[in-house]
């Protein structure tokens, strides 16, 4: 009982910092007098992405961005649907500064690879990456504009949500990932970033070159967004940053099965074993013991009924900032139902994450 408490006031303790450093980290806002100057390069692999490309590519082709100062990559990872023939499709009617680019695997990790092949053919000092079943803001590229022009910043980590949907599993997927953007920016303000998504991630590529790229962490099937960040903060800890606003929101879409969602977790909580921040290894085992330990007391509920409404009404409140903030509150009605599943999901996909597969895109991956 002493550990369990001790656990539960640790993991308390630390949601609580991560309340402190959500606020304390600015809201971005772009001055009137910004003109867009940088040139960015967009990168985006993708694998039997057909029915989710139109909708990104009519977002890109809504940016307000001036064309000349921006090129899309799109890196075909052995496709084997109808994704190449809807880009092509797309650029008949639409003008685009598009090229498709066939992936050229030499490592354990797809994505990796056709980022490095992008990079590679990029034009722009500037790299943006999102995913395929992604849908951009107009102002996407004029919020990284305005940090990328300071010379001291060169890795900039932006904001993701999925869209809004019907259904129990939609509810929980949103929640889950709304604490988990919520956790991102809240150690961002506590200059101790431990989380980014490559669905939104701008970086430069002189450094990228510099550093090495993905070096020593290719073999890892996930991971080209976090371990990257730990490169780029490793070497310039002031040159990481986060864009803290709605104007720079991805939205992404959920998994469709309960079975899709498992594999895609696994895939994330693979990679927790090569951290190299300390905050984020002991952030990893608190939030694994944390809520193995109300598991555990639910059958000792009345000595630790106190600690368990204290770490619920924590957790509730990193979510609701950053439901706030992406104006999506109204999943909010399910925390009540989705904060009884969490634990069992969470314990159960870190230990599997750690001693077993994995599936993606229609292939097998090892821790």
């Amino acid at each position: 009982m002493i550990l369990l408490e001790a656990i539960l006031i640790l993991y308390v303790f630390l949601i609580a910092l991560l309340v402190v450093g959500f606020i304390k980290l600015p809201a971005h806002t772009i001055p009137q007098d910004k003109i867009p100057t940088t040139g960015f390069s967009i990168l985006i692999p993708f694998r039997n992405e057909a029915e989710n490309l139109e909708r990104l590519l009519l977002s890109l082709a809504a940016l307000k961005y001036p064309e000349a100062r921006f090129e899309i990559l799109l890196i075909n990872d052995a496709s084997t649907d109808a994704s190449v023939e809807i880009i092509e499709t797309f650029l008949l009617t639409h003008k685009l500064p598009l090229k498709i680019l066939d992936n050229e695997r030499f490592s354990g990790s797809p994505k990796k690879d056709a980022l490095t092949k992008g990079i590679a053919h990029a034009t722009f000092d500037w790299i943006v990456t999102t995913d395929a079943d992604c849908q951009v803001p107009v102002l996407w590229l004029d919020q990284f504009n305005a940090l990328a022009v300071k010379n001291s910043i060169q890795f900039i980590a932006g904001p993701v949500s999925f869209f809004s949907e019907n259904g129990i599993l939609n509810a929980f997927q949103h929640l889950d990932f709304l604490s988990l953007q919520g956790a991102t920016i809240g150690s961002f303000g506590l200059n101790q970033a431990f989380m980014c998504n490559g669905a939104n991630l701008a970086f430069s590529k002189i450094e990228f070159l510099r550093l090495n790229g993905y070096e020593k962490t290719n073999h890892i099937a996930s991971g080209d967004d976090l371990f990257l960040m730990q490169k780029f903060s490793k070497a310039n800890p002031k040159g990481v940053v986060y864009l803290k606003t709605k104007e720079a929101l991805v939205l992404t879409t959920t998994q469709k099965t309960f079975n899709d969602l498992l594999q895609q977790r696994k895939r994330w909580a693979a990679k927790a074993s090569a951290y190299t921040s300390g905050f984020a290894i002991a952030t990893s085992f608190l939030v694994f013991f944390g809520n193995f330990s109300v598991l555990v007391g639910c059958f000792f509920l009345e000595q630790m009924v106190f600690l368990i409404l204290l770490k619920f009404t924590l957790d509730f409140t990193l979510i609701y900032l950053i439901a706030t903030l992406f104006d999506q509150k109204k999943v909010l009605k399910h925390f009540s139902w989705v904060m009884l599943v969490y634990p069992l999901f969470t314990v159960n996909v870190a230990v599997a994450s750690q001693f077993g597969k994995f599936e993606w895109k229609g292939r097998a991956f090892k821790k």
